[in-house]
């Protein structure tokens, strides 16, 4: 999780300390958008409100509780929303506050799942106008590991996709930086050997990538999990098999087409628990943050974050079973 820093502009922190404050905006200016920070503060500007900037070396779950603030607002992309809950997660549930996303990113995946408009003053609109639900999260295990994400965790091959992504290949190329990286890859990939446990199902083979989602879409709004819902206490597992160069161009077209789960070369299964055992050791991203631990254990942790949702959001999304 990135560390944080307090960034606050004492005219924008309502004097008194016991003061409880309506919103704690936690926001990136390496985001994809962060120019439109300044319309937010604008929109912001009648209510009781903190304002702190991701940096570095300060801990950010006790600047949450010491702003005593009803919502905690995360102002940029998947990035910042993977750093703001894991602070809550660290926050005492009876105290934890909510929290509200500003899409402010280059892709807004999970943002995208829960209908938020990319708009900001729609999505401040949205915030205000209506009241949060229950929504999940995912807790991975490593040895000497914890941590937490909102999204998509991605591994294997996956994570040499998200080190191509530079700042400026995100700025020039937006969403679709992702499909370039991965076509950059397509020539050396790399083969894991996989054991998994799901929810008592074992599985062995091998393995280009894994996913387990908890939102909809991956590496800029390309759906990877039609199925998945935060709100249903459901992993969302996606195996992808080995294979040919031809395989991995036929999953590539078909995830930019919306029938990436229907693919030969993917098992796809809805669970609460997965154990990984993998050869040689997978990497993953969370939320598009790349980590050094190698996972060996992902579960959902049902609804402990009230969240604020777009008014098109789906809480319910059939389930399947494919091959």
């Amino acid at each position: 999780m990135a560390a944080i820093t307090n960034h606050l502009l004492h005219d924008e922190w309502p004097g008194a300390a016991l003061l409880e404050l309506d919103y704690h905006v936690i926001w990136n200016d390496g985001s994809g958008k962060a120019a439109q920070i300044d319309q937010l503060r604008q929109l912001l500007s009648c209510f009781a409100t903190r304002w702190t900037k991701i940096c570095r070396d300060v801990d950010l779950p006790n600047a949450i509780i010491g702003s005593r603030c009803r919502t905690v607002v995360a102002a940029g992309g998947d990035g910042t929303v993977n750093a703001v809950v894991n602070a809550l997660m660290e926050v005492d549930a009876s105290v934890r506050p909510s929290l509200s996303i500003v899409p402010l990113g280059t892709a807004n995946d999970f943002a995208g799942t829960l209908a938020i408009s990319d708009d900001v003053a729609e999505a401040v609109q949205q915030m205000r106008e209506s009241g949060p639900r229950s929504i999940d999260i995912v807790q991975v295990h490593a040895h000497g590991f914890q941590q937490y994400f909102a999204n998509v965790a991605a591994g294997g091959n996956c994570v040499r996709v998200s080190e191509l992504m530079t700042d400026e290949i995100k700025q020039r190329w937006g969403a679709m930086s992702y499909i370039r990286g991965a076509v950059s890859v397509l020539p050396d990939m790399i083969s894991y050997r996989i054991q998994v446990d799901i929810d008592g199902e074992q599985l062995e083979l091998d393995s280009w990538a894994i996913l387990v989602a908890n939102g909809r879409t991956n590496a800029g709004r390309i759906e990877v999990a039609p199925w998945a819902s935060p709100t249903d206490g459901l992993l969302d597992i996606i195996l992808i098999k080995d294979g040919t160069v031809a395989d991995m161009a036929e999953i590539v077209t078909r995830n930019l087409i919306g029938s990436f789960a229907q693919c030969d070369q993917v098992i796809y299964r809805q669970a609460k628990r997965l154990e990984l055992r993998s050869d040689p050791s997978m990497r993953f991203t969370f939320d598009g943050e790349i980590v050094d631990a190698k996972p060996i254990r992902f579960c959902v942790e049902p609804a402990p974050i009230q969240m604020f949702v777009g008014r098109q959001f789906q809480s319910h999304v059939e389930p399947v079973e494919l091959g």
